[in-house]
């Protein structure tokens, strides 16, 4: 009776193992490639410029990903969208554009969009070598594409910064205890940072429920 009382148990745990973990990414067609990079790491992807905010996220292993170009974050419903993912289980990384909704949720200031918008350029880039950016140099190189510019310095105490440009700009950062992350765009367009930062958030959802510190 006992092995057999194992033996359900164990199967049940596999079941639970091997259901796929699931992956929204909400984009306006920005983040086509993100969404194929998480369907080859074994996610069930969701993808859509906006999706109902009645889906659930309750689900400690699942990922939602916001990712918009430069002034396609200040429509209401995605803020709403935003508003509810940042009190469901899953863990929910911001790349782009969306850095600044999810920064002001959590109590950054909202600043004018026409103080934010920058140039494509290369820039040098210091990494705390912590939570997404961890095992790649305190040092190197990237090419940030044209966007909406989030300082550095207007991050809340909420966060902590894990890669900023030499000239202010946040490259990363990680909620210090909710599993949330903001990421620069051009970190997804480079081909050597790009494999690395998509490694660790994989393992901070297996090790960590999703959680940088």
């Amino acid at each position: 009776m006992a092995r057999t009382e194992t033996n359900q148990v164990q199967n049940r745990h596999s079941r639970v193992q091997a259901r796929p973990r699931k992956a929204t990414v909400v984009h306006d067609g920005s983040a086509f490639q993100l969404a194929a990079d998480l369907r080859r790491y074994g996610f069930e992807v969701a993808e859509g410029p906006l999706l109902s905010s009645s889906a659930s996220h309750d689900d400690p292993g699942s990922l939602a990903v916001i990712a918009t170009r430069p002034g396609g974050t200040r429509d209401e419903r995605l803020r709403e969208w935003t508003h509810q993912l940042c009190w469901k289980g899953a863990t929910l990384l911001a790349v782009g554009a969306a850095i600044g909704p999810v920064a002001e949720f959590f109590g950054a200031p909202r600043t004018a969009l026409a103080d934010q918008r920058i140039s494509g350029r290369l820039a040098n880039v210091d990494s705390a070598c912590q939570g997404l950016f961890s095992g790649l140099p305190a040092e190197f190189r990237i090419a940030l594409p044209a966007g909406d510019r989030f300082p550095t310095s207007e991050l809340s105490t909420e966060f902590g910064a894990t890669a900023w440009s030499r000239d202010g700009e946040l490259i990363g950062a990680s909620h210090v205890f909710r599993p949330v992350h903001l990421l620069h765009a051009g970190v997804l367009e480079s081909g050597e940072v790009r494999p690395v930062v998509l490694k660790n958030l994989l393992r901070l959802l297996r090790d960590r429920g999703g959680r940088a510190f």
